[in-house]
């Protein structure tokens, strides 16, 4: 009870500060996290002082990015559009369209890239570092295996991370087992049971299925 509060607290907050630079303020869902989005209809530098020293730092965005920025960001555009809710003012997202073609050619870049930095990331890191690369990996995939469920059209109403990983294994036909055993681990439901060499195994392999799946994906919206 006490967590909802300060929540609400937070909003009253963040929609007295803003005032009636404010928009929209909108509650989403990452799988792995609650976060806000905060759209305006100007952002300055006095706008980001006002609202820094809040306890919960809202993601902040014009109503002109929200609207020219979802072709270029599609992943990120389709994490906040799939589980959100309108806490005040216009409803922004409803309109939006997620181009496949768009969103393909992101997820692609991002696998890809991943796979990169987590090769040279092993290679650099030892001991308590490894495991804070393996326990981060989880986080950063989450936006990207929301884009795979929506480039297939698999089905969209998972309600937990667990639920999510099933559905891309299944539409993929991928073994996410790894990703939920370091959710798990994350969130203290679990314990590392594996080399922490074994886990990066596992996940550059996932990363590695993926990027040439949808290397071969073809979509034409």
């Amino acid at each position: 009870m006490g967590d909802c509060m300060t929540a609400d607290t937070q909003i009253e907050k963040l929609t007295d500060i803003l005032g009636s630079n404010l928009v929209a303020l909108v509650q989403y869902h990452t799988g792995d996290e609650t976060r806000l989005l905060a759209v305006c209809n100007h952002i300055d530098f006095t706008t980001l002082q006002s609202i820094k020293p809040l306890k919960e730092v809202p993601l902040v965005m014009t109503k002109e990015e929200l609207t020219d920025g979802v072709d270029v960001f599609p992943i990120e555009f389709l994490n906040i559009k799939q589980h959100y809710k309108v806490l005040r003012g216009e409803d922004c997202l409803a309109d939006i369209t997620i181009s496949k073609k768009h969103l393909r050619h992101q997820i692609e870049f991002e696998f890809r890239s991943k796979l990169i930095h987590l090769r040279e990331e092993y290679l650099q890191f030892k001991g308590k570092d490894l495991e804070h690369l393996i326990l981060a990996a989880v986080p950063t995939l989450m936006p990207i295996l929301g884009g795979l469920i929506h480039l297939k059209d698999l089905r969209n109403d998972w309600t937990d991370a667990e639920e999510l990983f099933r559905i891309v294994a299944d539409g993929y036909g991928i073994d996410t087992q790894v990703l939920e055993d370091i959710y798990g681990i994350r969130h203290k439901t679990a314990k590392m049971s594996k080399d922490k060499e074994q886990y990066i195994e596992h996940i550059i392999r996932i990363l590695s299925d993926i990027g040439e799946i949808i290397d071969e994906l073809e979509v034409n919206e």
